[in-house]
């Protein structure tokens, strides 16, 4: 990639996308912590959980650092990973005690997100190595 100037759109993606990345990993760092420190039911399991929310957490980070630096290819991840967010959001607003402030929480960014990703023509030319 060239060096061009970024566009807000560009830099808003990148924000958010960190952000949530870094949520991510904080609930991999939990996660594990509670693995070493409580008894579990299956310790095979929680490991396996543990080990799938960290892979998650890295393929973030790369995917992210990989956005920031124009690859096209991440288009895709980062729209898979805002509609896991929203289906989450969406769950978090249901049940016997809704949360609907979880649920703003991780809908509004995350169709931010999609909206740019899918929607901006910046981010379209941030991705495109020949515009």
């Amino acid at each position: 990639m060239a060096n061009r100037p970024r566009s807000r759109a560009v830099y808003t993606i990148v924000a958010i996308t960190t952000v949530q990345t870094l949520g991510l990993w904080a609930v991999a760092a939990l996660f594990v912590y509670d693995t070493a420190t409580q008894p579990s039911n299956s310790l095979a399991g929680a490991i396996f959980l543990d080990a799938l929310i960290v892979l998650s957490a890295g393929a973030m980070s790369i995917v992210t650092v990989m956005f920031a630096r124009g690859r096209s290819s991440t288009r895709s991840a980062i729209i898979v990973w805002q509609m896991t967010v929203i289906g989450i959001g969406i769950a978090s607003a249901q049940g016997i005690e809704p949360r609907w402030d979880f649920a703003a929480l991780l809908i509004v960014p995350a169709a931010t997100v999609t909206a740019f990703v899918l929607f901006s023509r910046a981010v379209s030319r941030h991705l495109d190595s020949d515009a």
